[in-house]
């Protein structure tokens, strides 16, 4: 689920995104499956799918969390994402999300500057390390504010290292670092010792949502 941890704080130098040690570079072909769980019961799955061409890489995103009982469904939520990144740089993006019945739709487009943004909540151009809402990029959790990819907006975040935690991935468990975000929704998420984003777990409207990684990619 597209989390709205997502206006800028302070913006950095346009550039590549940091390089850390922790730093996950997905390889082409790799894949982030998780089951999404409310309330410990099924409430969906959110995919991620990543391929490269030489210098350039493409991730999909795709979300689905359905509440339904037999023909009547009480609420739907999906959400697709495309980002492209050439010489590690969020080059293109383009999004839409299917919510309360309606669908929105948002574009980023390469402009003199930075990014240009069109999108229902937000139209203009941002410039700086633009990371997407997307959560697979560790370095998400160190940038003082992360591009929404539902509305446009860049959104300010706080962040804490909660340190390490033995997180369950399939049938093994593995240690991986937890970041609790502060932001117009509180989320906790996990990153093993490679950067690979593990677990997602957060409260909303009295239910208790929780992302089980189905395997490790590679």
């Amino acid at each position: 689920m597209h989390v709205k941890p997502l206006i800028v704080a302070t913006m950095i130098a346009l550039g590549a995104l940091p390089v850390s040690a922790q730093t996950w570079r997905p390889s082409d072909g790799d894949k982030l499956a998780f089951d999404v769980l409310r309330d410990g019961g099924e409430f969906g799955t959110h995919i991620l799918t990543f391929s490269r061409s030489g210098d350039s890489l493409t991730v999909r995103t795709d979300v689905v969390l359905k509440v339904a009982l037999g023909p009547i469904t009480f609420f739907e939520y999906l959400h697709d994402v495309t980002e492209r990144y050439d010489g590690g740089r969020l080059a293109w993006l383009a999004a839409r999300t299917k919510n309360e019945g309606k669908w929105k739709t948002l574009s980023v487009q390469p402009a003199e500057g930075g990014l240009a943004v069109k999108s229902e909540k937000f139209k203009g151009v941002i410039s700086g390390v633009v990371i997407p809402s997307t959560h697979w990029n560790r370095e998400e959790m160190m940038q003082p504010a992360m591009f929404s990819t539902e509305t446009g907006e860049m959104l300010p975040i706080k962040v804490k290292n909660r340190g390490m935690e033995r997180v369950k991935v399939g049938a093994a468990m593995v240690e991986a670092q937890r970041f609790d975000v502060d932001s117009e929704l509180d989320a906790s998420f996990w990153y093993d010792a490679s950067g690979r984003w593990v677990k997602c777990a957060f409260e909303t409207k009295g239910s208790k949502i929780e992302y089980v990684l189905r395997s490790l990619p590679g």
